[in-house]
């Protein structure tokens, strides 16, 4: 079949920015990458730079210039509130881009790329949380996503810290004894916790490069009954959550069937007791919310949004024939 159209999405974050751009039926003609695109690291000229680079790779693969895109979207991080559409947008139109042109937060290409409707919630999970849904209307909600001093807790470097809380309590007696002080004093390379304590507490000891493997053995160790690394565990899920709930019902979606899609590294090492904590959450208040990992990367979900803004209907052939060509373009 000739295909006439080629759709271009976008998934600029924090450490990389990544294009794809796929004709209609679901083909990918092109794939580019660059390093990070979160205009609040980077500034406005590193974002345009970043997306020049992807942008401009994906389309020489796919042999089109930018007059040739039938339309395109963005997942942008860094875009929260509209005066950051105000400043983003004029980046964009810089590339030349024909058709229309979606700008939304990243978190909205993760929950199209994962979800097998329109509609559905995502939780991102990694470095921070955020969580944001769209019910059947179009209506779109979401958390606020910015960390401390905001109330979205349950990123990964919340659990590490958690985590250390636990050692600390223990030690001093105010909580219980727990398999996490013998994990963390090796991970850190201390020689026992009270040189673990006073090595964090002097700047001797840096916990956050370790954000990944803290995390990795609070799951394991929850895992394995043990108490305070349970309580951890079931705090970051209940909150993730809650997130959840907030946005479902900010969208009138407690009575419907929808994807709740789950995204970000800490999904990747999550124990069973973290999932049923959350799904748990939800369940109370939309039993309908079916939990699916998001497996492919969200850039996809990029392209499906540009096809949406097109007209153009996705079907499941569309979204799987993405979904299996993108493993051919890694990274």
């Amino acid at each position: 079949m000739d295909y006439r159209h080629l759709f271009l999405g976008v998934d600029a974050g924090g450490t990389h920015t990544r294009a794809l751009v796929a004709d209609e039926g679901g083909n990918i003609r092109g794939a580019g990458r660059a390093g990070p695109g979160n205009w609040e690291g980077v500034g406005l000229e590193g974002t345009l730079a970043a997306l020049r680079q992807a942008v401009g790779e994906a389309l020489a693969m796919a042999g089109a210039r930018p007059e040739d895109v039938t339309a395109s979207a963005f997942g942008l991080a860094g875009l929260d509130w509209p005066s950051d559409e105000e400043r983003l947008r004029p980046v964009v139109e810089q590339l030349g881009l024909s058709g229309p042109k979606v700008l939304v937060n990243d978190t909205f290409v993760a929950l199209r790329a994962g979800a097998r409707d329109p509609w559905g919630v995502v939780i991102v999970a990694g470095t921070g949380t955020t969580v944001a849904g769209r019910n059947r209307e179009g209506k779109t909600a979401r958390t606020l996503g910015l960390g401390y001093p905001f109330d979205d807790w349950g990123a990964a470097p919340d659990v590490a810290q958690a985590a250390f809380h636990a050692v600390a309590r223990a030690y001093t007696g105010r909580g219980p004894a727990t398999a996490l002080t013998d994990r963390l004093v090796r991970l850190v390379g201390a020689r026992d916790v009270a040189d673990l304590l006073e090595g964090v507490s002097r700047w001797r000891y840096n916990l956050f490069p370790l954000v990944a493997e803290i995390v990795r053995a609070t799951m394991e160790e929850a895992e394995a009954g043990d108490a305070a690394a349970c309580q951890v565990v079931q705090r970051a899920g209940r909150e993730l959550g809650g997130g959840a709930v907030l946005v479902i019902r900010r969208l009138g979606m407690e009575q419907e069937t929808f994807d709740l899609v789950l995204a970000g590294g800490l999904f990747r090492s999550a124990s069973p007791l973290l999932l049923e904590a959350l799904v748990g959450t939800v369940r109370e208040v939309a039993p309908g919310a079916r939990p699916v990992r998001l497996e492919v990367p969200p850039v996809v979900g990029g392209v499906l949004l540009a096809m949406d803004a097109a007209g153009l209907e996705a079907t499941a052939q569309i979204r799987d024939r993405l979904q299996q060509a993108c493993a051919l373009f890694p990274g």
